[in-house]
């Protein structure tokens, strides 16, 4: 079996447990895994320290530089119109350069909803591209529903603009024989109960301080609306998760793996 397994739910539903789960269960089932948690740069849709610089800003910049040694800077890959550059793995110089096109900081305004959702599907297209004759199947943590969610909505997309850009990263993942576990408790303040507790109380000030600073005190509530909407759009199963029992994902993977 080759397949691109995505497993996503709200902070404090077990994603990075089920994930683990996942690919030991196809593991032990002589099938080829590729697991990829949450952070990890190659995850599709995860921006963290990643600017997308439109290609003419990208080379005005070396036409004024051209003396800037390779090693300042980390190319990760170049689409038509963005190249994408690790910013926390380029030099002070560079990072300053290129920050306001940093993708992945819901505080920089100046990459806007619109050019946040151009710049991604670049990077999406060129990814698929680049896995759709892997041979291992793929179990993602976090894999296109969390990040861009989180980053258009602090970013004031509208709920379409969303919509649209998820239909989008769910149309170029069909190659790829996508499925969706997603995990759900009760609802998005159990869910958020949960992550505090295992977290710790230094997440829980930095997440409830962002959420005021933003002024979104519904966010949570908002982003798992949306996320339940968007499920009928790929293949899918939720699993009920309460407190720290997760039998029913667990179920679930035996019988659909």
């Amino acid at each position: 079996m080759k397949q691109l397994i995505l497993v996503e739910g709200l902070p404090g539903t077990g994603k990075t447990t089920i994930t683990r789960k996942i690919s030991e269960h196809l593991i032990s089932k002589g099938e080829k895994v590729t697991a990829l948690f949450e952070g990890d740069d190659r995850i599709p849709c995860e921006f963290y320290e990643t600017a997308g610089v439109p290609i003419d800003a990208f080379e005005e910049f070396y036409q004024q530089y051209p003396e800037t040694p390779d090693n300042h800077y980390e190319i990760m890959f170049r689409t038509a119109n963005y190249v994408f550059l690790k910013l926390n793995k380029s030099s002070d110089m560079i990072s300053k350069t290129f920050r306001k096109w940093d993708m992945g900081d819901e505080h920089n305004q100046f990459m806007t909803a619109s050019q946040y959702i151009s710049c991604a599907l670049e990077r999406l297209d060129y990814w698929a591209a680049l896995n759709i004759d892997h041979r291992k199947t793929m179990v993602i943590d976090s894999g296109f529903l969390q990040n861009p969610i989180n980053e258009l909505l602090f970013r004031k997309a509208s709920d379409q603009q969303i919509f649209s850009f998820i239909q989008a990263v769910i149309e170029r993942f069909k190659p790829l024989n996508p499925f969706c576990f997603y995990l759900k408790r009760e609802n998005a303040d159990a869910a958020i109960s949960f992550a505090k507790r295992i977290k710790g109380s230094d997440w829980a000030s930095r997440v409830e301080s962002f959420l005021i600073q933003f002024g979104c005190p519904n966010f949570f509530n908002h982003r798992f609306e949306i996320e339940l909407l968007m499920l009928p759009f790929i293949p899918h199963t939720i699993c009920s998760v309460r407190d720290d029992d997760w039998s029913d994902a667990e179920s679930k993977i035996d019988s659909i793996f």
